[in-house]
């Protein structure tokens, strides 16, 4: 055994040999493997997908009515001390075209959310890319300010009774009313329903106090800042707000007394990394 020739012939038999027995002992660990990888990946990649198409589905209409009920908050946080908003002795809410419009865009805003929402439905949005899921939760959050009672914490406020806030499937409810099959329905035919069909929003917005004053104004007005966030990062060029116009609704409106316990419902919602909330946030409660 003192050739080199048979020993180099005996160690390359040896190999060949051992990596055959390897190679049949880790074959079907690796393909299980891959098998699995290759499962994962394409679910993930199918989900993504999909999610994404369905954010498209709707994103331009959803964009749209931010866009319209941000013009209406606008317009609102400069006139609110007029009182528009509230019924004088007779008044019916046909007479009363500011607080209807009102109540429609704002139910409309929600309405395509949860057109949305309902395409999400049976997808797992947590597997979705960074902007994707930003935006679902962006969705969360904005009704979850009108809905999670943590907003006044430290304002004795008495969570048990919607009076201040709204219970969410009454909520959701009110918006999906306005859903039909090809969109939502349009301001004339709102304006033929009878008010009870959304009479706890029209109440909400009838009270809320001319001095901007109160909890229903302060959940308005944070929404109003998280709104614009959301159309800063989805929204067209023109649809952005800048941090010069952000201060000034800011300065040009009473403090909102619920700003930290607004950044903490934010926070919850990990969306306190998003740059454009970020900025927001930083302006409302400076």
């Amino acid at each position: 055994m003192s050739d080199p020739k048979i020993i180099a012939a005996v160690v390359s038999g040896t190999v060949t040999l051992l990596m055959f027995i390897l190679k049949g002992l880790t074959k079907p660990f690796w393909e299980k493997h891959f098998h699995h990888f290759k499962i994962r990946t394409e679910h993930k990649y199918e989900q993504k997908k999909k999610i994404k198409e369905a954010i498209s589905k709707y994103k331009v209409p959803l964009i749209d009515a931010a866009e319209s009920l941000n013009h209406r908050l606008w317009n609102f946080s400069g006139n609110c001390s007029k009182d528009w908003l509230t019924f004088k002795p007779k008044e019916k809410i046909k007479d009363k075209y500011y607080l209807q419009s009102f109540c429609y865009r704002y139910l409309v805003f929600f309405a395509w959310c949860r057109k949305i929402e309902k395409e999400l439905v049976y997808l797992d949005s947590t597997l979705s890319d960074k902007d994707d899921l930003y935006f679902v939760k962006y969705l969360k959050t904005m009704q979850n300010i009108f809905c999670d009672v943590s907003l006044f914490d430290a304002r004795n406020y008495d969570s048990e009774h919607a009076v201040d806030h709204f219970f969410k499937d009454q909520l959701l409810s009110m918006a999906d009313s306005l859903i039909t099959e090809n969109g939502v329905v349009s301001f004339s035919e709102f304006q033929t329903w009878n008010i009870s069909k959304y009479k706890k929003v029209s109440d909400y917005f009838s009270a809320i106090s001319k001095n901007q004053d109160c909890n229903k104004w302060f959940a308005l007005h944070g929404f109003h800042f998280v709104l614009m966030a959301f159309l800063s990062k989805y929204g067209y060029d023109y649809q952005k707000t800048s941090k010069c116009k952000l201060k000034k609704l800011r300065d040009e409106t009473p403090k909102n007394l619920v700003a930290s316990n607004l950044f903490q419902l934010v926070k919850k919602s990990h969306l306190d990394k998003c740059k454009n909330m970020k900025l927001t946030m930083k302006v409302l409660g400076t």
